[in-house]
């Protein structure tokens, strides 16, 4: 519901319009989270910036950003279903489907198998070899761990750009999720590589977990924000029980 307020154009598929009437559009997931962090932005930034152009970067087992413009969704890297966009624990993230046909034809793969192999031997697990847990890849020496955690900092920094395009520019950065809360070197990574849009890391504040991880001097706040979806499901349900 929160990803609602997206332009239509941004929510469609460029398939044959029978195809979206069926109801085959962007939908957007981790709305909770993204609300939570919409409420409270205020308490956080500027109202300027709380209000301007802000990317959140929802980083976890299931990973996605959302744009938002005056703290509303206006794009988000989750589609139809929760396997679009960024990589994930054991999830592809978005994937030429000429994969999926190829591997129907040559492998013989049926739903079953494919949908299996999306949702569950993907990601960091199936790039590493290793686990689907950032802090296990992140401890490891090996090479394909090394590999799975920079495929994912690179596939966020290119979502990022895209969304940044889409909202015209970017005022602030929100990491949140297991991931983005937690994992120092993953924003590090991430960070170090959007200097083109302005933002500037403090590497000591990063290390530290700070709640404000980008300089003073920095065009683009960054920020790690804890989410709490428990907290808008309790307040939508309190909503609605009057």
């Amino acid at each position: 519901a929160f990803h609602r307020s997206q332009p239509p154009i941004a929510q469609l598929f460029a398939l044959p319009r029978r195809i979206t009437a069926q109801g085959v559009r962007r939908y957007g997931f981790h709305g909770l989270s993204y609300e939570y962090i919409a409420d409270v932005l205020p308490r956080h930034l500027d109202e300027k910036r709380a209000n301007g152009r802000v990317i959140v970067a929802h980083l976890g087992n299931g990973a996605s950003m959302c744009a938002m413009v005056g703290r509303q969704s206006q794009a988000t890297t989750m589609g139809f279903t929760a396997v679009e966009g960024l990589m994930m624990g054991t999830r592809t993230g978005a994937l030429d489907p000429g994969v999926l046909l190829y591997l129907m034809d040559y492998d013989g793969m049926d739903v079953k198998a494919l949908t299996h192999l999306l949702y569950k031997e993907s990601g960091l697990l199936g790039v590493s070899g290793i686990s689907p847990d950032m802090r296990v890849l992140l401890a490891s020496d090996r090479p394909e761990a090394r590999e799975a955690v920079e495929l994912f900092c690179y596939r966020s920094v290119r979502e990022i750009g895209s969304l940044a395009a889409a909202i015209g520019g970017l005022d602030a950065l929100v990491f949140t999720g297991g991931i983005g809360e937690h994992a120092a070197p993953v924003r590090e990574m991430v960070c170090r590589q959007l200097g083109w849009l302005g933002l500037e890391l403090d590497s000591a504040a990063n290390a530290a977990d700070a709640e404000r991880i980008s300089t003073p001097a920095s065009r683009v706040a960054a920020l790690v924000l804890p989410t709490n979806e428990e907290w808008m499901l309790a307040r939508h349900t309190a909503k609605l029980l009057g």
